[in-house]
């Protein structure tokens, strides 16, 4: 072998020792890389942000690894935060519905619901759809079920909403229309009666017939009588429009106090609570209850207004007078059925129709052994 050949294999091995040495560097630098992404996505699959990939004092490629993984970190994260702000957001409108929702798997067991279903339904916790299967049965529960596909899982969705609202407003309509019907024929009748009966009386006066005078003053009295009557229930089918505007509640409260003197208490949660509705109609509502109150023989009156979960005004009337039979709690808001021997039965079915009108509910609770029945506004 001559010189020339040995220079040759000395490069030749020179040249083998250059790659091995940089295979083996660009190996380290590989898996490196790999450790470095495989403990990038465990710590994502742990929903682990924490971390961050070092990048001070270093240079070249692992410098650049580094940026970049921290780079995809950071993109990832804003995507997670993202998409957590958009649930929340999404459980938020959920929650603040009247509409119950429950989302079950195929084995029953309940895999989210909101506040209103636990609400309807009437329970603390829900876990499995054999809690409430006997509540849904009530009639005043509308139902509508749908089945979806949540992350490769089948699920069914039950939606549930109070119709007792939407009944009550159907029915309050349907004696609104009636009594408008029945007011119009009766004041075109009676009107030329009244008219009628005041100028024959008139025309007699000087007459000796005194049954002829007595008749017509009777007719004349009793046609007043019956359009007084007609006029009174004009009123339920003729509500003013409501003028809202917003005021404290306590200080509306103490006025409605002086109605009833020292039997009545007022407890009003916040202090500075405020309303926005009609004050002049919420006043008249106010006065039929507390004067319904007295009738009853109470002793003594409490009103309690706050702000329930639906986030609703709710002023509460209670009294410890005579209660209401149970037989008659479900028609004391019917137009013209009373419980009292002289009453119209306009007071409550007009004030409901007022509280209607103004955008609430107005609602009947009777606690018997505690002998104690309480009107509810919820505004």
């Amino acid at each position: 072998m001559d010189f020339n050949d040995s220079h040759i294999l000395l490069l030749l091995a020179l040249l083998v020792v250059l790659l091995a040495f940089g295979y083996i560097r660009l190996y380290r630098h590989y898996r490196r890389s790999i450790d470095k992404m495989n403990f990038l996505f465990d710590a994502i699959d742990n929903e682990d942000y924490s971390f961050n990939f070092r990048d001070q004092g270093l240079s070249g490629f692992d410098k650049l690894v580094n940026d970049l993984l921290n780079r995809l970190k950071t993109v990832l994260q804003h995507a997670r935060d993202k998409q957590i702000d958009r649930e929340r957001y999404y459980e938020q409108i959920i929650d603040s519905t009247d509409t119950g929702i429950i989302v079950t798997d195929l084995h029953d067991f309940v895999l989210q619901h909101n506040n209103a279903a636990l609400r309807l339904l009437q329970v603390a916790t829900l876990t499995h759809f054999n809690q409430v299967r006997t509540q849904l049965n009530a009639e005043y529960l509308s139902k509508h079920e749908t089945s979806a596909v949540l992350k490769g899982e089948s699920v069914r969705i039950l939606a549930i909403s109070d119709v007792r609202h939407e009944l009550d407003n159907q029915e309050v309509d349907s004696w609104v229309k009636l009594i408008r019907v029945l007011t119009h024929e009766i004041m075109n009748s009676v009107t030329p009666v009244t008219s009628l009966s005041e100028a024959l009386a008139q025309r007699v006066a000087e007459s000796d017939d005194e049954i002829l005078k007595t008749g017509l003053s009777t007719i004349h009295k009793t046609s007043q009588e019956l359009l007084s009557f007609v006029e009174n229930y004009r009123r339920f089918a003729h509500v003013p429009k409501p003028e809202p505007s917003l005021f404290y509640v306590e200080p509306f409260l103490q006025r409605m106090k002086t109605l009833c003197h020292d039997c009545v208490t007022v407890e009003v949660s916040p202090k500075d609570l405020l309303v926005h509705t009609d004050e002049n109609l919420l006043s008249h509502v106010m006065t039929n209850l507390l004067n319904n109150a007295k009738e009853a023989h109470a002793t003594h009156i409490g009103i309690k207004a706050y702000v329930n979960a639906q986030e609703a005004v709710v002023i509460e009337v209670s009294n410890d007078g005579d209660p209401i039979p149970p037989e008659m709690a479900d028609h004391i808001f019917i137009p013209f059925f009373t419980t009292k021997k002289k009453g119209s039965g306009i007071g409550l079915s007009l004030s409901r129709q007022i509280i209607r009108v103004c955008g609430g509910t107005l609602s009947l609770r009777q606690n018997t052994p505690q002998g104690v029945t309480t009107f509810e506004i919820a505004l």
